[in-house]
């Protein structure tokens, strides 16, 4: 009968919630038809809620931002989510069980379910948990304020460190006491620079820089990986230039990554119209801060072990630096011939990274050259070795490798034109 009259208020106490007292900023949570399927399997049978939103997702709707990452926190513990989600059909990998977390997928989107925990034990890099049963407790081991915001699915939100009011006044605020929240941690000393550069309406708070620059050797302790991870998403941000702007995080940061000679060629970008910002992604930006003519990125890409793709985009821009200095790399003719070699987003690199570097570029004229760029149909040379076979009488090797390549820069040097009139002119002068 007890069970009976809680099942009833919390009922009753759910409908007012969703009619009168949700917050209009977690419409896009409360709404996400993924969410909604999880929450229900978890909670299934319960008169109180076994799991809520937790933090990032949570910061970036209240702030009306696009949410990516969905992290939830629940009261089951990890072998009990794995059961009832398995049961409904839900793909769950085991992406951290050891600390309590899994991540469950529908309809590709995903999402990391943690259950709420505490640490009883932490080295700087990795925590002995105990599970836990308290809401409360669970936001005393998380690293900053904003990210200890929770919420159910119908927006009730339950913000035990005053995570809000920090986040509305724009404070970047350690959990209990920063030195503590950095040891367990050292990664927390760039997650702090990327929520200040994010969110802060403040200065730096000059105990937590104190204590930052006490324990910036933790780094040591943690892995590369992790680091180039968090990294990454700095870099991502589109005032990341803040960092250097304040002479205690450049100071800093230097000291993290002394490969950041070029941290002024930034600046170029806080003047460029949204259209073409948009263009500096994460890979380009740190291409900025660490490429010169020498191949000194290489160290840099082996020590953080980045992706072919990006070590490919490096050496590109390493490889053209001293061309993209020069007024006739920006000719059309020469714009069409880098397109044929490098590929379209080869060449967009350098032009952006040339905006950056060379200051007697015109922006109108990079400008210009993308939109050309963007409707040029990169030409397919019109001669084949079977044609040289049939037609002329060569035979297949070397020679006829030979023919077909000097031919293709007879081509290219003619504007990308070639006609049989000047085939046979030039086969005859190189016979």
């Amino acid at each position: 009968m007890l069970n009976k009259i809680k099942n009833i208020i919390f009922k009753t106490d759910r409908f007012l919630f969703k009619k009168f007292g949700s917050d209009k900023s977690l419409k896009y949570l409360e709404n996400l038809k993924e969410a909604n399927i999880i929450f229900s399997f978890l909670n299934y049978n319960n008169t109180e809620s076994k799991v809520k939103f937790v933090g990032g997702c949570i910061r970036k709707s209240l702030l009306g931002q696009i949410v990516d990452d969905i992290d939830l926190a629940t009261t089951l513990e990890p072998d009990e989510v794995k059961k009832r989600l398995i049961k409904n059909g839900i793909k769950v990998i085991d992406t951290g069980i050891l600390h309590g977390t899994i991540t469950a997928i529908i309809n590709k989107k995903k999402f990391e379910i943690t259950t709420l925990r505490k640490d009883i034990l932490t080295d700087g890099r990795h925590a002995k948990i105990k599970y836990t049963l308290n809401w409360e407790e669970d936001s005393f081991r998380r690293d900053f304020t904003i990210n200890a915001i929770y919420s159910d699915i119908d927006g009730r939100v339950f913000d035990p460190q005053n995570g809000i009011s920090d986040l509305e006044n724009g404070i970047i605020r350690f959990i209990g006491s920063a030195e503590e929240r950095i040891k367990e941690d050292y990664l927390r000393i760039l997650r702090y620079f990327r929520f200040f550069i994010e969110y802060s309406k403040t200065d730096y708070d000059k105990n937590t820089i104190k204590y930052i620059k006490q324990n910036i050797n933790g780094l040591n302790k943690v892995s590369n990986e992790r680091i180039f991870i968090e990294l990454k998403k700095i870099l991502s941000l589109q005032n990341v230039n803040k960092l250097f702007l304040n002479t205690q995080s450049k100071e800093i940061i230097l000291n993290i990554f002394p490969q950041f000679k070029f941290y002024e060629r930034l600046n170029k970008i806080e003047n460029l119209e949204e259209k073409l910002k948009i263009n500096y992604d994460s890979d380009l930006i740190l291409a900025l801060l660490i490429i010169d003519q020498s191949n000194n990125y290489e160290y840099f890409c082996h020590k953080y072990k980045t992706s072919n793709n990006m070590r490919n985009r490096f050496k590109n821009i390493s490889k053209h630096f001293e061309e993209i200095k020069n007024k006739s790399f920006f000719s059309e003719k020469n714009i069409k011939r880098s397109v044929y070699f490098l590929d379209k987003k080869y060449v967009k690199d350098l032009l952006f990274f040339s905006i950056c570097l060379n200051n007697k570029i015109e922006i109108s004229k990079i400008k210009k050259l993308i939109g050309f760029i963007n409707n040029f149909k990169i030409p397919k040379f019109p001669i084949s070795g079977d044609e040289l076979k049939n037609k002329y009488g060569y035979e297949s090797g070397e020679l006829l490798g030979k023919k077909l390549k000097d031919l293709e820069k007879k081509w290219i040097e003619n504007n990308f034109f070639i006609d049989d009139k000047e085939v046979e002119k030039s086969l005859n002068k190189f016979n």
